[in-house]
């Protein structure tokens, strides 16, 4: 099918494959099951992935060519006995494969072959602390089967690609025979499962990483200073986690035999050349910005799901104007929710047209005539784009209330230290009004009385106008709680980034 955009990267070839209904006007694919947490996944998965397969280890932690042309790759290492050992015997769904149960409990014998002096209990004892560690770290386990649970990405090898069972073929496979038989036979084990079905890493952090991609296009200097701030996060400080993890790995595959690592090729799709090109340099610089940071680098990842979730918002809001060919959507900040009256009502409004902006943009995207086969296409279509931007702002809380009327836009605290962080360098300072313009700049943050007016092009009568002050009073208050702001005088404060660069 015959894709009629632009698009980036440039020249991409549809080859037949299935596109979301709003592709034209986003990408392919936002999706709606998708969680926070498989957002920075995904992106980071294709990071610290090869480019192509056979796997090149230089081709590794680096970023595409961001003058790459046509269909873009990566080639990852599932790692399914990792995983196994780390989420396997803690499942909590009744889907058990006998096959799995049974290479589960190889592996816990293979590991205790490798611990020395050592009785059977303690060596239990030592399997069990690590698996606990391991686990520790589980981000994504709600009601999923084992191999489709996931890890906060602290290094390269506990990122891992999705996994689907293949049950029917998996129930047929005896252990003895594929532990005996040739290469093939025992690769079966952890090669029987779909690594592309999409379910989970649906493309959402994909397209993040053709936005940073694209905001890269000129600027070499600023990419290979992304990648040497995501080669210390992920290498340098995650290094123990990666022995720990290659330990378990290792054990496993040369338990099996295996001559070579098992790997996965996935397609990359794309995004609309004019999508988000206006803010992807904004994207890059904001990331830099933040991962300068010296700061505790789990507590920096964690933080940094969030960040990636602000950006993939905007993302969605940019869209969706730039689409419609209209002005940038302002999102009205309510502050600490102290005029209920006023700013409450105003913010309330500015959502509610944001979710029109969204279904006009929906609407004009869909071409069926048919009036019931037009309304499903909507209600999906709208779905994996406004219902997202909703959703994850709900999860975010920058979006309030969880449940009821006057939804409207707030600012949480891990939100407000991703934006300091991001938009304001490593030791770096400006006055509150700067940064008030900033946030106006970037993500078209309204706080403020003259933000306020630029959005709406108007003049405010004086309740509005005490009441946007009365904002930036508690804004104000915000940051001094948060430790980000320095009164300098009764009329001058400094909002600072008081990390140093550099991480520990």
């Amino acid at each position: 099918m015959e894709l009629k955009i632009k698009t980036f990267p440039s020249d991409f070839i549809a080859n037949g494959d299935k596109r979301s209904i709003s592709a034209e006007i986003y990408g392919n694919r936002f999706h709606a099951d998708q969680t926070l947490y498989e957002y920075l996944i995904e992106f980071l998965l294709i990071f610290v992935s090869a480019d192509d397969d056979p796997v090149n280890p230089k081709d590794k932690l680096r970023f595409h060519s961001p003058e790459a042309t046509g269909n873009l790759s990566y080639t990852v290492e599932p790692r399914m006995g990792l995983k196994r050992f780390i989420f396997f015997d803690k499942n909590k769904k009744n889907d058990v494969i006998k096959i799995d149960r049974d290479a589960y409990s190889e592996l816990i014998k293979a590991l205790k072959g490798k611990i020395d002096d050592s009785d059977d209990e303690r060596k239990s004892s030592i399997i069990e602390s690590l698996q606990d560690l391991l686990h520790g770290y589980a981000v994504i386990l709600k009601k999923r089967t084992w191999c489709a649970q996931a890890m906060l990405p602290l290094c390269p090898e506990l990122i891992f690609c999705e996994a689907m069972p293949k049950k029917k073929e998996r129930t047929k496979l005896i252990w003895d025979e594929c532990k005996e038989g040739n290469e093939h036979e025992k690769n079966k084990i952890d090669s029987c499962f779909d690594f592309s079905k999409r379910n989970f890493l649906a493309r959402g952090g994909e397209l993040y990483y053709l936005h940073l991609l694209q905001g890269m296009q000129g600027h070499n200097d600023k990419r290979e200073r992304l990648e040497a701030l995501l080669q210390e996060q992920l290498v340098t400080n995650g290094s123990k986690m990666s022995q720990i993890a290659n330990f378990v790995q290792d054990t496993w595959e040369e338990c099996m035999g295996y001559s070579k690592h098992p790997t996965e090729k996935i397609h990359i799709s794309f995004i609309p050349e004019t999508a988000y090109k206006d803010i992807a340099t904004d994207s890059v610089n904001e990331l830099i910005n933040f991962m300068s940071c010296n700061m505790h680098p789990v507590n920096k990842i964690e933080l940094l799901s969030k960040g990636v979730m602000i950006q993939v918002l905007r993302m969605l809001s940019v869209a969706t104007t730039n689409y419609l060919g209209l002005e940038r959507e302002c999102w009205i900040m309510d502050i600490g929710n102290i005029n209920t009256s006023v700013i409450k009502k105003v913010a309330a409004n500015n959502f509610a047209k944001i979710q029109g902006t969204f279904t006009t943009a929906i609407g004009q995207n869909i071409v069926v005539s048919d009036y019931d086969e037009r309304l499903k296409y909507i209600v999906k279509a709208r779905k994996d784009s406004f219902d997202i931007f909703k959703s994850k702002g709900k999860e975010l809380q920058c979006i309030i209330p969880t449940s009821g009327p006057y939804e409207r836009f707030s600012l949480p605290e891990d939100c407000l230290r991703f934006l300091v962080l991001a938009l304001i360098a490593p030791q770096k300072k400006m006055t509150l009004d700067m940064f008030l313009e900033e946030l106006y700049k970037k993500y078209r943050i309204v706080i403020g009385p003259v933000q306020y007016k630029k959005c709406n092009n108007e003049d405010m009568d004086i309740t509005l106008a005490n009441s946007f002050n009365k904002n930036v009073l508690a804004f104000q208050e915000f940051l001094k709680s948060t430790g980000f702001l320095k009164e300098l005088s009764d009329a001058t404060s400094i909002v600072i980034n008081p990390y140093k660069e550099g991480v520990e």
